[in-house]
């Protein structure tokens, strides 16, 4: 294939949203179901599942860390405007510094989740037996992402040198 490459990053852009949307809407569904699950079995059946806790935990640590790095993608995470609004300069220093603590959180999270990831390859969980490793995995996962997400992000910051505030509006890449 001979696509410009501003294309194939966008493609891969795309498809790496599609996977990131997917596996959110699939975790989420997954955790209503297994609550749901525990629910019934508990109160309607008197037969409380001794695995459905642990799972919907493993679950969410594993929604909140995809979410973290959608929010990036989306730039969804909290903003304070009011010293932004100050002057040009000011804000286009906090853009910087936003854009900064962001990418070494990310690259923080990503080292420090693969060592916390690699350092439990044996233990698996006391009641679904799920690897811990496979729950850990959330962590060096989602700092990938949210890393990806802060890099891809790096021309949109360059160019918005002085720009006016619509420009930071969530979801406009």
């Amino acid at each position: 294939m001979n696509a410009p490459t501003g294309s194939l990053l966008q493609l891969t852009a795309a498809g790496i949203r599609f996977v990131e949307n997917l596996a959110a809407i699939a975790l989420l569904i997954a955790i209503v179901v297994d609550v749901s699950l525990q629910v019934v079995f508990r109160y309607v059946l008197s037969h409380p599942l001794s695995w459905s806790s642990e799972l919907a935990t493993y679950l969410f640590e594993w929604l909140t860390v995809l979410g973290m790095a959608i929010a990036q993608r989306e730039r969804a995470h909290l903003a304070v405007q009011f010293f932004a609004d100050r002057s040009p300069a000011v804000r286009d220093a906090l853009r910087w510094l936003a854009w900064g603590v962001s990418l070494v959180f990310f690259a923080l999270l990503l080292f420090g989740g693969y060592f916390f990831f690699a350092g439990d390859t044996i233990q698996s969980g006391p009641a679904t037996g799920i690897p811990l490793w496979a729950v850990y995995s959330c962590l060096p996962v989602g700092a990938a992402l949210g890393l990806y997400h802060v890099l891809y992000d790096l021309p949109r910051v360059i160019a918005l040198r002085h720009s006016p505030q619509a420009d930071l509006r969530p979801g406009h890449r």
